[in-house]
C-alpha cells in the first residue's frame, strides 16, 4: 500500500482547491477519498466530473447508491461500501436492502435485484455481461440507456475502488457506523 496525504484546503495543490470547495459545498464536507484525489488536480477533477455525471442519470438517488454499493462490494472496497451504505440509507434504502447488497445476496424487490445483479455482473465480467444477463436486465423494465448509465457507475466506482485499494484511505468518522469488510481476503 502507498500512503497519500489527505489534503486539506490549505495543503492541496492550488489547482485542486476550487474542486474541493465544490465538493464541500455540495456534500457539506469532502471525504478522505476525495481529499486523496486532491493530490492530483486532474484526478480530483475527473472524479468529481464522473460523480456529477452519475448523479444526473435517470436512476433515483436510492438506485444510484444501490449501484455504487453493489460495485464496491464486488470490488471489495471497504471504504466505498461503508460510504455508500450510509448514503444509501440516507437515500431511502432499508437496512434489509443494504444488508443484502453488502452480503452479495439477492434483494427481495425484483427490479432492485435486477439492478444490483446487473451492476455486479458488469463489474465482475469487466464489462462483458452475457446476453442472458442483458436480457434479464431489460426484462426487469430497464432500457438500453440504463445499461450505459450502469457502465458510467462502474467507471466512477472503479476509479474510487482502485484508489482505495492502493492508497488504503482512512475511513471518515461519518462512515464508521457503516464500516464493511469483505469476507474474501485478497493476498497483500
Amino acid at each position: 500500500m502507498l500512503s497519500y496525504p489527505i489534503q486539506t484546503n490549505e495543503t492541496a495543490p492550488e489547482a485542486s482547491r476550487e474542486t474541493l470547495a465544490a465538493v464541500e459545498k455540495a456534500w457539506g464536507f469532502a471525504p478522505n477519498l476525495i481529499r486523496t484525489f486532491a493530490n492530483s488536480p486532474a484526478v480530483l477533477e475527473g472524479a468529481w466530473a464522473l460523480l456529477t455525471a452519475f448523479g444526473k442519470t435517470r436512476f433515483s438517488p436510492a438506485e444510484q447508491q444501490l449501484i455504487s454499493l453493489a460495485i464496491s462490494v464486488e470490488n471489495e472496497c471497504g471504504y466505498c461500501a461503508a460510504a455508500h451504505s450510509l448514503m444509501g440509507k440516507g437515500a431511502g434504502l432499508s437496512m434489509p436492502e443494504l444488508d443484502a447488497v453488502r452480503a452479495g445476496l439477492p434483494m427481495l424487490a425484483p427490479r432492485a435485484e435486477a439492478l444490483r445483479l446487473f451492476a455486479t455482473v458488469v463489474t465482475a465480467t469487466r464489462g462483458n455481461p452475457g446476453s442472458a444477463e442483458i436480457e434479464a436486465f431489460l426484462a426487469a423494465g430497464y432500457d438500453q440507456t440504463a445499461i450505459l448509465e450502469v457502465i458510467l457507475g462502474v467507471a466512477t466506482k472503479t476509479l474510487m475502488n482502485y484508489t482505495d485499494h492502493i492508497a488504503a484511505v482512512t475511513l471518515d468518522d461519518a462512515f464508521k457506523a457503516t464500516a464493511w469488510q469483505s469476507v474474501l481476503k485478497r493476498a497483500a
